[in-house]
């Protein structure tokens, strides 16, 4: 399979952008659940280790691309993300507010980001 059709790539495009809107949901839900609209933080939670999981295929999936010769950058931007999303369930976990919500914050930058350069790669549906 040649990079300009890759696969992995494409996987990693739409494993990255759900990461992006899943991260997204769950701000979403801590507002309602701040603002008193409802109390979904056990709901908040859950789209937590759903977007954890799509940021492992976009792992997975960057570092397939990067043995087929795409970009090493990728790859550790979406094990960075990964990682940092570890962090963010163990002080989510332990009840660490004001630094779960500074690396919630940090997560859905960089979830965007890396949906963002995965799109702008050349190569797979565009």
């Amino acid at each position: 399979m040649q990079l300009t059709s890759s696969r992995s790539l494409v996987v990693l495009r739409l494993s990255s952008a759900l990461a992006t809107l899943l991260t997204l949901i769950q701000a979403l839900l801590v507002i309602l659940t701040v603002t008193k609209v409802a109390k979904l933080i056990a709901v908040h939670g859950m789209v937590g280790y759903l977007s954890l999981l799509s940021m492992i295929v976009a792992t997975v999936a960057a570092f397939v691309w990067f043995r087929r010769g795409g970009n090493k950058g990728l790859m550790m931007h979406a094990g960075g993300v990964a990682v940092l999303m570890l962090v963010q369930i163990g002080l989510g976990e332990a009840r660490v507010v004001w630094a779960h919500v500074v690396l919630g914050i940090l997560i859905v930058l960089g979830a965007g980001a890396l949906a963002m350069l995965a799109y702008r790669k050349p190569g797979g549906a565009s």
